[in-house]
């Protein structure tokens, strides 16, 4: 009997012992759980979506004479106007879908700059797509060679082309980050700042 009394009380000491660890250790839970939630949140970095990157600026591309020119020179060339730039690549089925659309954009805002940069693998098939697609406007292609995954497609945030940006006559982007699904939104901006 004295057995059975002797293991009772260890059992009862054991699980009194536990209960208060885990009670311990559900107050430790709590108070951490408070601090972290009361904790003054980290400030995030937000973006400028406003003007390009440096980066991106001083990214080189081919003219069509095969001259090097940066975005920096191809935004400078366009200073006064606002500018259209459709990023894209002749591998790209949406790319080449929006073309027509693209056309009717540049028939009916004449006073725009019209920029295409391409991201295609090589220049004989950027230009190759310009001829067989009839593509309108400035060409220019990334010297990169490495198309969204470049340091061009980082510098943007590219995860989707054809991607389109609107630049203002100040040279201001007016509109960051928009896609074909973007056309009204971009001709109702282009109005506003033609």
């Amino acid at each position: 009997m004295k057995k059975i009394f002797i293991t009772l009380a260890l059992a009862t000491a054991v699980f009194t012992s536990c209960k208060e660890k885990a009670e311990t250790t559900t107050e430790e839970i709590s108070t951490t759980l408070q601090e972290e939630t009361s904790a003054t949140p980290e400030v995030e970095q937000v973006k400028d979506t406003t003007a390009f990157a440096s980066r991106a600026l001083e990214q080189d591309f081919a003219e069509l004479d095969g001259k090097s020119i940066t975005l920096q020179q191809i935004l400078d060339q366009q200073k006064g106007k606002a500018i259209l730039i459709d990023v894209w690549a002749a591998w790209c089925p949406d790319c080449i879908k929006a073309v027509p659309t693209m056309k009717e954009i540049k028939a009916e805002f004449t006073n725009v700059a019209f920029v295409n940069l391409s991201l295609d693998k090589t220049e004989e098939s950027w230009k190759e797509a310009i001829e067989k697609y009839g593509i309108e406007g400035l060409h220019y292609y990334s010297k990169e060679g490495k198309g969204m995954k470049g340091d061009f497609g980082k510098s943007l945030d590219l995860n989707w082309i054809p991607r389109y940006i609107v630049v203002d006559k100040e040279g201001k982007i007016a509109l960051y980050n928009a896609t074909e699904k973007n056309f009204d939104q971009i001709k109702d901006l282009l109005k506003k700042i033609q």
